[in-house]
């Protein structure tokens, strides 16, 4: 019984659906037919009319002047990098994008502490390398004369 009801509800709704989309389609038939009795519909086009100012023309010499905003790029870039690591510790003030330095400006300071640092200990390592070439000097010496 269910299954009836169900099937006759869909019907229906399926002839309503159907019935409408009828009578749409009959109305604008009917539109589209009176406006072709009328003439083809709309208002007769009108010819369009544009006013411009006119000034004399006066033989002469014209400078143009561009006024333009903007940024400027150069095609040239530089990459700077210092020969050490480590902490930058002072910066100069034109040290920016853009900016113009001149030829032996210091542009940043690095702190020294760890070059200072690895230069003693390399220091170090040269006393121990020439204290080990002399003791092996000194024991080549010795063997040589006990050979000899």
């Amino acid at each position: 019984m269910r299954f009836f009801r169900r099937a006759l509800v869909g019907l229906f709704l399926m002839a309503l659906t159907v019935g409408l989309l009828t009578l749409a389609g009959g109305t604008i038939w009917s539109a589209m037919q009176t406006r072709m009795a009328d003439g083809g519909g709309g208002p007769p086009a009108r010819e369009r009319v544009f006013s411009a100012e006119v000034v004399a023309l006066t033989p002469g010499v014209e400078t143009p002047v561009l006024t333009a905003f903007g940024e400027i790029r150069s095609r040239r870039t530089l990459e700077l990098r210092a020969p050490a690591e480590g902490q930058v510790v002072e910066l100069a003030p034109g040290f920016e994008d853009g900016g113009a330095v001149s030829a032996g400006d210091v542009l940043l300071r690095i702190d020294p502490a760890d070059a200072e640092a690895r230069l003693a200990t390399a220091r170090t390592d040269l006393r121990d390398a020439e204290n080990e070439l002399a003791e092996a000097r000194r024991a080549l010496a010795l063997a040589t004369e006990d050979v000899a």
